[in-house]
């Protein structure tokens, strides 16, 4: 099992680098005091063996902390269990503004004076810094940058990446509010009004063969394939989950429903991570 211990200044982001953390395929847990890891260590090892990696949030709260968390991670790594020390912290400035934004008292500011309580923290937590694997300073890092910062720092632990969701809708039912991008289909030629076909869906071949006699379907099915292709590593830039793009004709039955399960074939291979939902049909 890999160890990940996330620390650092109060307000720098600790829980955000943990919850990317737990993105990115990890187990993680806050607030853990260090007398505890290695029973929890133990426990964990016994209980989820397959288990392969725990993130686990660390502060100075703990008065014994920052005593104590350089002979821990000594005697961890003595034991053969890889052990990796993300320090999280922030100028001054950014610290005393989000404290500011978040209304939320700091540990060590018992007579209101913030500034001193970080400098007092930033001084008290020199020797756990000096022992860290990576140091984030998130003072200008938007979420994505942070996330992107932890793959960079930590190369060996998984990143999940971002899933592409394409889903099929009919606009009289409303957009799905899921949507990160919306085309309209409304325009393509409507086997609705094709008797054979009526009773379809662009799940069936027939109603695929005739909309791909139509130049305009054709133009918006390559057309779409490569715009995706084009932004998809840009989407994955922004370290989300999920992108969500939704196509909708007039009922969501048969354009839309043909246009995701025809652009699903052709992305498959550039974007594994894939997943369809044709919202209006049901069974």
């Amino acid at each position: 099992m890999e160890l990940v211990i996330v620390t650092g200044m109060s307000g720098a982001g600790r829980r955000s680098v943990l919850s990317a953390l737990e993105d990115a395929g990890c187990t993680a847990l806050d607030n853990v005091p260090a007398r505890l890891l290695e029973p929890l260590l133990e426990l964990e090892a016994k209980l989820n063996p397959s288990r392969p990696r725990l993130a686990v949030g660390m502060d100075n709260r703990h008065p014994e902390f920052a005593e104590e968390l350089p002979a821990l991670v000594d005697r961890l790594l003595d034991s053969s269990i890889p052990v990796y020390v993300v320090f999280v912290e922030a100028q001054d400035e950014a610290l005393l503004r989000r404290f500011s934004e978040s209304r939320r008292p700091h540990y060590l500011a018992k007579d209101g004076a913030l500034s001193e309580a970080i400098k007092r923290e930033r001084e008290s937590l020199v020797p756990v810094r000096e022992m860290a694997t990576a140091i984030i300073d998130t003072t200008n890092l938007t979420l994505s940058q942070l996330r992107r910062r932890i793959s960079e720092l930590l190369p060996d632990l998984p990143v999940e990446g971002t899933t592409l969701r394409l889903i099929s809708f009919g606009f009289k039912h409303g957009v799905p509010p899921e949507s990160d991008m919306v085309l309209d289909a409304r325009f393509l030629p409507n086997p609705h009004y094709v008797a054979e076909l009526k009773p379809l869906t662009g799940k069936d071949i027939p109603v695929r063969d005739f909309l791909l006699k139509s130049d305009i379907f054709g133009t918006f099915l390559a057309l779409t394939e490569n715009w995706i292709l084009w932004a998809w590593p840009y989407i994955q830039q922004e370290g989300r989950a999920y992108h969500t793009i939704s196509i909708g004709c007039t009922g969501g039955q048969h354009r839309s429903v043909a246009l995701v399960e025809m652009l699903a074939q052709r992305l498959r291979r550039d974007i594994p991570k894939l997943v369809l939902t044709h919202r209006e049909l049901h069974g």
